[in-house]
């Protein structure tokens, strides 16, 4: 097939609605999906899908994303948006595609209204970031608040990176020297911090490790958020570029010391460095 490899992404995705494989009102293949299928950057489909929204092939719904027309292209009417539906639907953006992604223009192509007429929502792209921020802690549960300590913590801990798992954006938003004071993220600084009352005399100590909690949670998220990305571009995963990357295998044999040379091979597991990092943080208030 000619052409680049956005137009390639682009015609195949026509291909399958017009094959009957997407039906007006499905949703269209994201953009993690299309970098799975057809081997492309995140950046070439995100191209691809902007391209069929501005042809109308496909239309963006709150709350579900990307969708394919109906015929002739038209959508049907789309209902004036109100800031919860504002808010949801730039989060289904983020999520998708990445913050990178989010524009006020893209929101309003999505509603199908003027650009200006959003900022009677939000005054700002920085509070539509605060809306959306509060939006997904909000979806955050913790746990028993009657639990030991050690319970809680961990529950709270786990509760944060699920949340960070569904938006992957979320912890470039989230900032601790400049706290967002959202009512979600006061509810789980208190839940933390009511745990370690149990254990930590000190104040200035619990509110210490509370930041030092939180901030592992938010590195280990960044870690996730960028390892999605490259997997995303180059369609290898961490453990597989480490076995086949040649520069890394030559400055390990050059420069590595016995103590790394005895680690072998890694098994690479995102999720079991965050509990065994938990652990040992918890170990030590104990």
């Amino acid at each position: 097939m000619d052409g680049s490899p956005t137009d390639r992404v682009a015609a195949a995705v026509r291909a399958r609605i017009e094959a009957g494989d997407l039906r007006p009102g499905d949703r269209a293949p994201s953009v993690r999906a299309l970098v799975a299928e057809h081997g492309v950057a995140m950046s070439t489909a995100a191209r691809a899908l902007t391209r069929l929204r501005e042809e109308g092939v496909l239309h963006t719904t709150a709350r579900v994303g990307s969708v394919v027309a109906g015929p002739a292209g038209h959508p049907g009417p789309v209902p004036p948006p109100d800031t919860d539906r504002l808010v949801r639907t730039a989060i289904g953006i983020a999520d998708d595609e990445g913050l990178a992604a989010l524009s006020m223009r893209r929101l309003a192509g999505a509603f199908g209204v003027p650009t200006m007429s959003l900022y009677r929502l939000v005054r700002s792209r920085d509070e539509l970031l605060l809306a959306m921020l509060e939006a997904a802690f909000a979806e955050l549960v913790l746990p028993p608040a009657d639990g030991p300590w050690r319970a809680r913590l961990e529950g709270a801990v786990h509760a944060q990176w699920r949340v960070h798992r569904r938006h992957p954006w979320l912890a470039r938003v989230l900032s601790l020297s400049r706290p967002q004071a959202l009512p979600s993220l006061l509810r789980f600084a208190e839940f933390e911090l009511a745990a370690l009352e149990e254990v930590v005399a000190d104040p200035v100590e619990r509110f210490d490790l509370h930041l030092a909690l939180t901030g592992f949670v938010r590195g280990m998220a960044l870690t996730l958020a960028a390892e999605q990305e490259a997997q995303a571009d180059t369609g290898v995963d961490a453990d597989t570029w480490a076995d086949h990357d040649p520069g890394l295998r030559t400055a390990l044999r050059r420069h590595g010391g016995p103590a790394l040379r005895r680690i072998g091979d890694h098994p690479y597991d995102l999720q079991r460095v965050l509990d065994t990092g938990i652990a040992r943080f918890l170990d030590g208030i104990s």
